[in-house]
């Protein structure tokens, strides 16, 4: 049997969507990262779904957001998160369960969509089935 997360692949649907949908504000560098994603493969990386992304097209240089990348050369110009609601009902107080969606650029490349739970439990919400409409932006 084939491990799919060890191999370059076309980019799918839903993980173009993802992607674009972390791309739909400004911020220095868009242009270039836009076509970067023409020639995007993907190789997924980690059960949370974090995809390696190798590109080629122009080097676009980018901005750290509020959180930067602890990585050498590397900058998170755009930081997206969802509620992972494990089950579907609705407390009065609930602590939310957050999934960070964090878009890697190393030297001036799309490099990675890391993909993780705050607390490290399993992801209960595929981030690649989410409605966009809940995601949310640093």
């Amino acid at each position: 049997m084939v491990d799919n997360w060890e191999h370059w692949r076309e980019i799918d649907p839903r993980e173009r969507a993802l992607l674009m949908h972390l791309l739909r504000d400004d911020f220095q560098g868009k242009a270039e990262i836009l076509e970067q994603i023409n020639s995007v493969e993907v190789m997924r990386v980690n059960p949370e779904g974090s995809l390696k992304l190798r590109t080629s097209g122009p080097v676009a240089e980018v901005k750290d957001s509020d959180a930067p990348s602890q990585r050498a050369n590397d900058k998170i110009p755009v930081e997206g998160f969802y509620d992972d609601e494990s089950d579907n009902k609705k407390r009065f107080l609930s602590v939310a369960k957050i999934v960070r969606l964090a878009l890697h650029v190393t030297d001036g490349r799309l490099s990675e969509m890391e993909i993780y739970k705050e607390d490290g439990s399993m992801i209960a919400t595929d981030p690649y089935k989410i409605d966009h409409s809940r995601v949310h932006f640093y």
